[in-house]
């Protein structure tokens, strides 16, 4: 049973209201009845809600003799946290969500919660996908007498009450009828997209990736066996490869790379990102198949040794460190400099002693974010010179002329992002906004509120806190509050302290996965920078932009750069096209109330268009 109630329109109206709260009351609580103060107290209040909209639906659906359609109440969206949409009613084949609220006075959370639901059901409920069914979403306000039926043009999402919710009624019954019903959406399977942590719990219980819709459109599949059909190619052959992935921010990279090294003999998943691999290694509470870049490499450098794996997976491979970055590590260890890059190391390691490898590189784009990694693909052609070794790639052959044999694959790319679900077009947003091509941006924006992936703008913390708080209430899914690094004791959310000596979990792993812990990202007490957030997600974030990147004259310009890299306005851009990009539902961004922000506040309200909190 995946829902409180559910029957005809005529069933309803024929319905007891004892009947009706037994029922409800029931499916959302159990039988049990102990209770603390404050969960009766919710407890009470809900099911004074339930009470409210019986009545109130009872007496819009009385309006008419027979109406023929179906009602669902408290329908619970699977993997979806506990998160149950208050009504979906199901008319002339078309579905609308309706949330009821007994107060008028609407908040930006209702209205983002209520277009989360349309967007959950419209992509990643099978029934209502394979047939193309159109979702509407309303707020119903259940105890205002305006007779106007409202669209909100920045959610998609339509304001009713219950003197004008018969216009919605109206509209549908006069379209072309559709074929869908009640059995299909309550029979359909419901398989949205995971995060980046949850893919990579289901990787270690052997569960496949939904098939989803981001993932239907992508080329995800065809990428994975492509790469496996190198492995195997590589055994037979006995024969060094290096195979090089590349994919927009979200696209998939992560959760391929741990795929493949979970499922094949000898391999491993190294990541230089160490707080990326500090929160996978406490999510999965496995050290062995994920592993930090830094130890892998120093176990070879210092002691001699040669890890055993033939299949060796680097993540965010084009931010790989130069010689002259891997030898200020070693001197700061007092060790002898071997002028080596990171990409030298991986190919001394995969080719020594070795019948076949496949090394396989994982590549962001515009994800260049430290000192030292700014030679990119280059430094990979230096690495496999003299080795023998066959290259895959998208990329063009001119930048592997050391590589034995050059092979062009069409499916190495991986094409569309999972992480901004439905909206696959946000990236393109966030790229020609720092790419100073701000006509596209405005035109891409234009269009965002159908995608239903909220962005908005504010100079009000405090108010981006407040919606962003009442979001994802009781659910896993996870909000906080995300800046570049750089001025940190600027920053009215203070950046998370580094860790003390040995400390476990570290902080960024509390961030994440320990919701009592007061560095935890959902109290939004503390941020993140793109340091800690790379490769890893949030579903709401804050970004908290600040003097470090501002417009004048229409051009970016950056303070607080960092030091001891080559272009370090590239590098600043690089961060805040990392922070923008970590929202799977949404992204606040928060411009403090400084003047030098000023022109950045008004172009990107008044000319680009993205829509004030």
């Amino acid at each position: 049973m995946n829902n409180g109630w559910s029957g005809t329109i005529q069933q309803f109206l024929q319905l007891n209201l004892g009947d009706f709260i037994n029922k409800i009351e029931l499916f959302v609580y159990g039988d049990s009845t102990v209770e603390t103060a404050t969960e009766h107290q919710k407890r009470a209040s809900q099911i004074k809600a339930w009470k409210d909209s019986f009545h109130k639906l009872q007496m819009i659906f009385q309006q008419y003799d027979t109406l023929d359609g179906s009602l669902i109440f408290e329908y619970e969206i699977l993997r979806g946290g506990g998160r149950r949409p208050d009504v979906i009613l199901i008319l002339n084949g078309y579905v609308v969500v309706i949330e009821c609220k007994s107060y008028n006075r609407l908040s930006p959370s209702e209205y983002i919660q209520t277009s989360l639901y349309v967007r959950d059901l419209e992509h990643y409920h099978s029934e209502i996908h394979s047939t193309n069914t159109t979702v509407v979403g309303t707020l119903l306000l259940t105890n205002h007498h305006d007779g106007r039926l409202i669209l909100n043009p920045d959610h998609q999402i339509y304001v009713s009450t219950v003197n004008s919710f018969h216009k919605l009624i109206n509209g549908i019954i006069n379209k072309p009828s559709r074929s869908f019903d009640l059995s299909q959406l309550i029979n359909g399977v419901y398989e949205p997209s995971p995060s980046m942590l949850e893919a990579a719990r289901s990787i270690l219980n052997n569960e496949p990736l939904p098939n989803i819709k981001a993932v239907a459109s992508s080329n995800f599949e065809e990428v994975q066996h492509t790469v496996l059909q190198i492995i195997q190619q590589a055994q037979l052959t006995k024969t060094h490869h290096l195979i090089l992935v590349s994919g927009e921010p979200g696209a998939g990279k992560t959760y391929l790379g741990l795929n493949i090294a979970h499922n094949t003999n000898n391999a491993v998943y190294l990541s230089g990102n160490g707080p990326l691999v500090d929160v996978l290694q406490d999510t999965l509470k496995n050290r062995t198949f994920v592993q930090g870049l830094y130890g892998y490499k120093m176990d070879y450098l210092e002691r001699g040794i040669i890890p055993i794996e033939q299949v060796i997976i680097l993540d965010e491979a084009q931010r790989a460190w130069d010689s002259g970055k891997v030898d200020q590590s070693l001197k700061r260890r007092n060790r002898p400099l071997m002028h080596l890059s990171e990409p030298d190391i991986i190919m001394q390691i995969a080719t020594s002693n070795k019948p076949w490898s496949v090394t396989i590189g994982l590549i962001g784009e515009g994800q260049e974010i430290y000192s030292g990694e700014e030679g990119g693909l280059k430094l990979w052609n230096t690495a496999i010179a003299g080795k023998n070794i066959i290259v895959h790639s998208k990329h063009h052959s001119s930048l592997f002329t050391n590589a034995r044999q050059y092979n062009t694959h069409n499916h190495l790319h991986l094409n569309c992002s999972f992480r901004a679900h439905a909206a696959l077009e946000y990236y393109a947003i966030v790229n020609s906004l720092l790419d100073e091509q701000f006509d596209l941006t405005k035109e891409l924006v234009g269009k965002l509120s159908k995608d239903r992936y909220s962005l908005f703008i504010t100079r009000d913390l405090n108010r981006a806190r407040s919606v962003v708080s009442k979001l994802y209430i009781d659910d896993f899914k996870t909000t906080g509050v995300i800046c570049a690094s750089g001025a940190d004791g600027q920053k009215k959310v203070p950046v998370i302290p580094r860790d003390a000596l040995y400390e476990k979990p570290s902080k960024v792993a509390q961030y994440f996965n320990y919701p009592d812990s007061k560095f935890y990202c959902k109290k939004l007490n503390y941020s993140t920078t793109e340091f800690h957030t790379q490769g890893l997600e949030l579903d709401m974030t804050i970004v908290h932009w600040d003097n470090d990147l501002y417009l004048k004259d229409w051009k970016w310009n950056a303070e607080h750069l960092q030091r001891s890299v080559e272009d370090p306005f590239q590098i600043k851009l690089n961060s805040y096209r990392v922070i923008l990009t970590r929202g799977r539902d949404g992204t606040i961004i928060y411009i403090p109330p400084k003047t030098c922000l000023d022109e950045t506040w008004r172009i990107l309200t008044e000319y680009i268009g993205i829509p004030v909190l």
